[in-house]
């Protein structure tokens, strides 16, 4: 494992024996760059602090009942965890009720979750110690819990979420009975709180980006829907497997289809929840209206309820929902030139995304792959539009507030946002002649 001059550094200073463990030294032998570097070591956190006290290190405490702190010094920073046991609860809390010091590396590799997660580097020897067999599995790309798998889950119920996210990022199988317990225990999710779920969910839909592994986020959330975890943590997208659909147009029954657009946007949160969910509305639109015409709408208000009750930042929620009910937009290409330009100066803060969503949607059919139409069309717009000096806010019109105090008070700032939307399409409200032209002619000249 490559040691950097902070870690050397820390060597000198630290008494008696210190390990980096974890991602680490799991990423190091895999040949990946580590990131977050977390150390151990038979030290309290009150020795710790002791200890780098008037050294180039500081210390912050995080934990002190689980033995945890931050180290900062000479530009990095770490997590150390003393060596601890965990006794948990029964409630489903998933935090420990009695903590344990003065335990061995054997016992401390025991409380951890996978084994591949539970190798420690010895900074002091330069070598690796393996108390649960972690270097074989990752050698054999295995997923294996470091003590029976339904002690492991029953702990903490996110390990579920967590074996998928790990399976997909390193491209590793999970365990035989890693798989079963997992099948067997996925509605212990529920339990979890919704925070954390969250930020796993998140974790899974971003786990090409850690280690530049293709399709990596495409396998873990794959490995999620076969254990069942998705019927629990996005319920409105397990309704969608088996639903059939047009084989004119698709290739895949929804779910597959939606897994397919998944695969093929771009690494963001946003766009991500939106192709995994874009089609949510289908199944609900098709019972009740028998056609799913209006799936858009379905769809936006079933992942505005699930993303919100999953403590999304309304931001977040609002731009889903938003690209949910908008990716049909000129589906067949007859919307006029003056619609799609209003369109677009209405949407103009998400038609990246949007665009970016059809083209993964069309791609997702399995029967296209070259760019939607409408996308290249709202793209072409898109530029003509400001290549023509097209105002996108209020503030950039040729005409401001002090145009509008001839007209009544109450209709000053209708008269405003009636400008903005006639110069997306008319090109002589972008002159200043024009724009005060239009105010003082409203609301006539909006007839």
């Amino acid at each position: 494992m490559i040691v950097s001059p902070a870690l050397e550094a820390l060597k000198e200073i630290w008494k008696g024996d210190i390990f980096v463990v974890g991602g680490a030294v799991r990423d190091s032998l895999l040949g990946y760059a580590p990131t977050d570097v977390d150390l151990a070591s038979p030290l309290t956190p009150d020795e710790v602090e002791k200890l780098l006290k008037d050294t180039p290190f500081t210390t912050r405490r995080h934990s002190p009942r689980l033995g945890t702190l931050g180290i900062s010094g000479m530009g990095e920073k770490f997590e150390y965890t003393a060596f601890r046991s965990d006794s948990y609860p029964n409630d489903g809390s998933h935090t420990p009720t009695l903590v344990r010091f003065g335990v061995d590396i054997s016992e401390d590799a025991l409380r951890r979750d996978f084994t591949v997660n539970s190798v420690y580097y010895d900074l002091k020897r330069d070598k690796l110690v393996d108390p649960v067999g972690g270097v074989a599995d990752i050698e054999r790309k295995i997923v294996r819990t470091a003590r029976p798998a339904r002690e492991v889950l029953k702990e903490d119920a996110l390990r579920i979420l967590r074996m998928a996210r790990f399976c997909g990022k390193l491209g590793f199988e999970a365990d035989a009975e890693l798989m079963d317990t997992a099948r067997e225990m996925r509605e212990t999710l529920r339990e979890i709180a919704p925070e954390r779920v969250r930020d796993e969910l998140k974790g899974i839909l971003l786990a090409d980006v850690t280690n530049a592994l293709a399709d990596a986020h495409v396998r873990a959330f794959s490995l999620m829907t076969d254990i069942g975890a998705t019927r629990v943590v996005l319920p409105e997208v397990a309704a969608c497997v088996g639903v059939k659909q047009n084989p004119v147009w698709h290739k895949y029954d929804v779910y597959e289809h939606m897994l397919k657009t998944f695969g093929a946007i771009a690494p963001r949160t946003e766009t991500r929840l939106a192709a995994i969910l874009h089609d949510i509305g289908k199944p609900a639109a098709g019972y009740t209206k028998g056609v799913t015409r209006e799936h858009p709408e379905f769809g936006a208000w079933l992942a505005r309820e699930r993303l919100t009750a999953l403590r999304f930042p309304l931001k977040t929620v609002d731009r889903v929902s938003t690209l949910i009910r908008l990716h049909m937009f000129d589906l067949k290409g007859d919307v006029s030139e003056k619609e799609e330009r209003i369109f677009i100066l209405e949407h103009a803060d998400c038609i990246a995304d949007l665009i970016a969503l059809k083209n993964a949607d069309r791609t997702g059919s399995g029967l296209r792959n070259d760019p939607s139409p409408a996308a290249v069309r709202l793209s072409e717009t898109f530029a003509a539009m400001k290549k023509e000096g097209v105002a996108f806010k209020i503030a950039d019109l040729k005409a401001g507030g002090a145009d509008t105090l001839a007209l009544p008070a109450e209709t000053r700032g209708y008269a405003l946002r009636a400008l903005l939307k006639e110069n997306a399409w008319n090109a002589r409200v972008r002159t200043e002649e024009g724009a005060k032209e239009f105010i003082m002619r409203f609301p006539a000249s909006n007839d």
